[in-house]
């Protein structure tokens, strides 16, 4: 993989001991580092390291839980309040609504899954292949040599690229998928999801068929502690959780 991203960069392989990928990681800040060795696209690569460096200091109080966390969260208070607002939404929404019904995927996204996800993710494709693009007009077509790297320069580069159509997932780590504090709510009919967390459905199901107003509808009537939804990128489904204390220590 450094051998790929030594000749996919530089346009030939590099004799100098740091490698590329080493120049990267060392840019990230935190524990972002150890996700970034996982993404074996450079253009992918760059596109995530974006994200990291623009959070900076920051991002540890952003970052996926470990398994041991999800773990530990598994069963716990604060579980089984997310679950009791769950279903209360779920039940009113299917009163209002008759013949459909909340689904929800109620296990925390882990870093593992939200990696996979990245790397085979078609929106993160179309990032990459512009960020990588705009990194080879701005440093030259053979990109960087490790050994010749100016890091305090590419980092405000990173932070100051603004990508023209944004990604649908957020960079490994940094979704709130990753730590209870974000559930995507879809819409069932018949046993099969009918409104799903698409951005292919957005206009067709969602809107036209004001899916988005009904679902809102209910977090506000028994939602008290989901905020949303989403807007940035544009997605109806996804809410965030933010309990209050008093919230999950009666539960």
């Amino acid at each position: 993989m450094l051998a790929l991203l030594a000749v996919g960069l530089a346009g030939k392989a590099v004799a100098d001991s740091v490698s590329l990928d080493a120049m990267l990681t060392k840019l990230a800040p935190p524990p972002s580092g150890q996700a970034l060795s996982h993404i074996p696209d450079p253009g992918r690569k760059l596109l995530a390291l974006r994200s990291y460096v623009r959070y900076g200091a920051k991002i540890a109080d952003r970052w996926s839980w470990t398994k041991e966390q999800i773990k530990a969260f598994d069963g716990s208070p604060e579980h089984q309040a997310l679950l009791a607002e769950i279903a209360a939404v779920s039940k009113h929404f299917r009163a209002a609504n008759p013949g459909y019904e909340i689904y929800v995927h109620g296990t925390v996204r882990s870093l593992d899954e939200q990696l996979a996800n990245w790397n085979k993710n078609d929106s993160v494709r179309e990032g990459a292949e512009e960020i990588l693009a705009a990194y080879k007009a701005a440093f030259g077509e053979d990109g960087l040599e490790p050994a010749k790297i100016d890091v305090q320069r590419l980092a405000a580069w990173l932070r100051d690229f603004k990508p023209s159509k944004r990604a649908s997932l957020a960079a490994p780590g940094l979704t709130l998928h990753g730590r209870a504090s974000a559930i995507d709510f879809q819409v069932m009919k018949d046993g099969r999801i009918y409104a799903g967390a698409n951005s292919k459905q957005l206009e067709s199901v969602w809107r036209a068929e004001g899916w988005d107003r009904r679902l809102k509808a209910s977090m506000e009537a028994v939602g008290p502690s989901f905020f949303g939804p989403l807007t940035d990128p544009d997605e109806p489904w996804h809410y965030d959780y933010a309990p209050s204390p008093a919230a999950t220590a009666s539960n």
